[in-house]
């Protein structure tokens, strides 16, 4: 497990994670690129409301992809039935 100590959102975070520090770099980046253009685009709100709203942009992200997902998967899955059931998937 990796341990880390980043400056992230105007905080200075500590923690463990099993995740590489590409991996990590990447995130720190996109997050610090989300929380600029929200602290750009809030005019005076807070830390505290800032992280907020990028935590919640963030979540609404996650759960847009996780239907996409599912909708591929379902999709994926009648095309396999499909190819079954035609005789072609054997």
């Amino acid at each position: 497990m990796h341990s880390y100590q980043l400056e992230l959102c105007d905080l200075r975070v500590a923690f463990r994670t099993e995740a590489g520090p590409e991996r990590v770099e990447r995130a720190r980046k996109y997050v610090d690129e989300l929380y600029s253009q929200i602290r750009g685009q809030g005019g005076q709100l807070g830390r505290d409301r800032l992280l907020t709203i990028l935590l919640i942009g963030l979540a609404d992200d996650i759960l847009q992809m996780k239907e996409q997902h599912s909708k591929a998967d379902d999709r994926l899955d009648e095309l396999l039935n499909s190819l079954k059931e035609s005789g072609t998937g054997s």
